[in-house]
């Protein structure tokens, strides 16, 4: 839509008024500083170091008339939430109109630096007693923001096992406003205190329904309390307490995904329930972790990255469909070929990377339902690209194959007698990415465009394509074929496709808005279609 001459100047005008705010603001905070080391030289004002501490102070009027405070509410309002919560509060003292105008903001942002007296120093632990402070602080401003709703709540603090109580009427009070969102940090400055959240809290959120915890400890509660409305709970560097993770499933019954990453464990995970809503599990670099148990009937998404294998006990997922799995350390082809396989037949969409992987050595059981897989090969010493077409042939129903080579072949190849062409009816997308045109590489490339009788597309990229987290993929950009080679592989690709309807895209910058390296010169001459 084409903005109007009206809407163009509400934007214009909301712009020069918030940089106004900002200006007073930066006056205010000038001359308190000012007055902080040198008192009475703004007599009629006092010191206006932090916001909680002055929310009942009126600063004097000032002679000229002041035009932002003829907007309307919502006009200034909508300016003030532009501003970080400690300006936005300041906000109250600029005149009596503004006094309560930051209690409408609804996207609240807080700290340490925001709520005690003076920011905390990186290179010196808080004493025991700030922990108290800020729980106080945080306690008065949300009682003076009783009787509105704040349904974006992010909050960074410390605390130790003397302020619980405190924090516990903090999440109740919080609970009272509606919060839909609330992700809280335990403060990073000290490692002598600590911020522990049970999970007996989330009861007292009656509303929220997404929950980020970090660098916390979550603890398991015998309290049954349950939680009908959180559906997204996110867990990053929490020590998890044995017992907690059920818990959080047996109190949180709505809960549809949940992501840990960089998480302190126990050996054992559980993952069950007969009535468990769970859609998406994602663990990501979880220390400790040695088993992981499943019982879960919705469970649809499994991703799972950790420098080392841990058992997986797959009881009861009869709506699993995707899973990803990357294990540093390890030789993972032989589980995914074999366990993996006979675990989960029914998969239908499997990405794995490997690392120091010999294929020849694999056996690989079917995969009867899959439709989608990528691989993602970050070396292959003394093997042969060409055994991954042994994928083809326990897959019937494959309909694409995503393919990245992040670190080539080292050693000499493996010999092999030349295989015979086995086709695939169902294949119609092939994808190669890190492409760099070696014998291996162009042996594997031919054999696909030779056996898939139903391709259609085919990409060839220079560029690999790397999986990053959920839903997140990232090409990263390498230097490009040379000319030689980009004429070499056009040569040899060209025209060899079996399939009739096949369209060949070999390029070295992929057509792709995820893609954020700097542009290919030979872009135009790397592409070719046959």
């Amino acid at each position: 839509m084409i903005p109007t001459g009206a809407m163009i100047y509400a934007h214009v005008v909301l712009s020069l008024a918030t940089i106004a705010v900002f200006a007073i603001l930066i006056k205010i905070r000038l001359r308190s500083r000012i007055n902080y080391y040198f008192p009475g030289l703004f007599p009629c004002e006092k010191t206006v170091f932090l916001p909680i501490a002055v929310l009942n102070h009126v600063p004097c009027t000032e002679k000229n008339e002041d035009l932002i405070s003829q907007l309307s509410d919502d006009i200034l309002i909508l300016i003030i939430s532009r501003l970080s919560t400690r300006d936005a509060t300041r906000t109250s003292l600029l005149a009596r109109r503004w006094r309560n105008l930051y209690r409408y903001v609804t996207k609240i942002e807080l700290s340490c630096y925001d709520l005690l007296e003076r920011v905390p120093g990186i290179s010196r632990s808080f004493r025991p007693k700030s922990s108290d402070s800020v729980m106080n602080a945080l306690d008065s401003f949300l009682r003076l923001r009783s009787g509105s709703k704040i349904p974006s709540f992010r909050l960074t603090a410390c605390s130790n096992k003397s302020a619980t109580d405190r924090f516990e009427q903090c999440i109740s009070i919080l609970g009272r406003m509606d919060v839909e969102s609330f992700f809280l940090e335990g403060c990073r400055y000290s490692s002598l205190l600590d911020l522990s959240f049970s999970c007996h809290l989330f009861s007292k959120m009656p509303f929220l329904k997404k929950f980020e915890l970090s660098n916390c400890y979550l603890q398991s509660s015998l309290r049954s309390q349950c939680n009908n409305s959180i559906q997204n709970l996110v867990l990053t560097d929490v020590s998890v307490s044995p017992g907690a993770i059920e818990s959080v499933l047996s109190n949180c019954l709505k809960l549809h995904s949940l992501m840990m990453t960089g998480c302190a464990c126990p050996s054992k995970l559980s993952f069950c329930g007969p009535h468990l809503e769970l859609k998406s599990l994602y663990i990501m670099e979880c220390e400790g972790v040695k088993e992981i148990e499943f019982y879960a009937s919705n469970l649809v998404i499994f991703e799972f990255t950790n420098p080392v294998q841990v058992d997986f006990i797959f009881d009861h997922v009869p709506q699993l469909q995707s899973t990803y799995t990357y294990i540093f350390e390890k030789n993972i082809l032989p589980y995914v070929c074999g366990k993996l396989a006979v675990d989960l037949p029914d998969l239908k969409s499997l990405n794995f990377a490997t690392r120091g992987d010999n294929f020849q050595e694999s056996r690989i059981n079917m995969f009867g339902n899959l439709r989608r897989l990528y691989i993602n090969v970050y070396s292959l010493p003394k093997s042969h690209l060409l055994w991954l077409t042994s994928f083809l042939h326990s897959c019937p129903l494959l309909q694409e194959f995503h393919l990245t080579m992040n670190i080539c072949v080292h050693g000499p190849l493996v010999e092999k007698e030349k295989q015979a062409v086995v086709f695939h009816s169902e294949l119609k997308k092939m994808e190669i990415g890190g492409f760099r045109g070696t014998e291996y590489e162009m042996e594997f490339a031919l054999y696909i465009l030779k056996s898939a009788i139903s391709l259609e597309i085919m990409n060839i990229n220079r560029c690999p394509k790397v999986y990053k987290g959920p839903d997140n993929w990232r090409w990263e950009y390498v230097h490009s074929w040379s000319e030689n080679t980009r004429t070499r592989i056009q040569t040899e690709l060209q025209g060899q496709a079996v399939s009739k309807t096949a369209q060949l895209t070999v390029q070295h910058e992929p057509d792709d808005p995820l893609y954020s390296g700097p542009s290919c010169s030979l872009c135009d001459a790397c592409c070719v279609r046959s």
